[in-house]
């Protein structure tokens, strides 16, 4: 009995507490897109039929000038409306986060991402996560 106690006592102090006010993140989506010289590229991503909200993280160490957006389509009607757009022109970090809230369960999520540099491609990691607030 004594060893049951001690394994109890020993696991409640061995697993990790969320601290207050910490958010638990669930992976979602991940791609690496890859955008041609002058081109423009729209990842569409259907977002789980569940209410929540989601963080949108977009980066890339490709030579710029990178243009992102982030849409949200109602899924019924397929009206697309922006959330946010952001035209980056670092050398080598870009980084665009946005959160993308789908409270009622009707939208879905597209990402557009233009290459404004006439010799390179550019590679690009999109991150979806859905973020559960406490």
């Amino acid at each position: 009995m004594m060893r049951l106690w001690a394994l109890l006592l020993f696991t409640m102090l061995v697993t990790p507490v969320m601290a207050a006010g910490e958010h638990q993140e669930n992976y979602l989506y991940f791609r690496e897109l890859k955008i041609a010289p002058y081109q423009h590229l729209r990842e569409f991503f259907d977002i789980p039929n569940r209410a929540g909200i989601y963080k949108v993280t977009l980066f890339s160490d490709s030579l710029g000038p990178l243009t992102f957006a982030v849409l949200r389509v109602l899924k019924e009607d397929d009206v697309e409306t922006l959330v946010r757009q952001k035209r980056s022109y670092h050398i080598n970090d870009h980084e665009f986060q946005v959160k993308f809230k789908n409270l009622q369960d009707k939208d879905d999520l597209l990402v557009e991402i233009t290459n404004s540099n006439p010799l390179w491609t550019a590679n690009v990691s999109v991150i979806v996560v859905e973020v559960t607030e406490p």
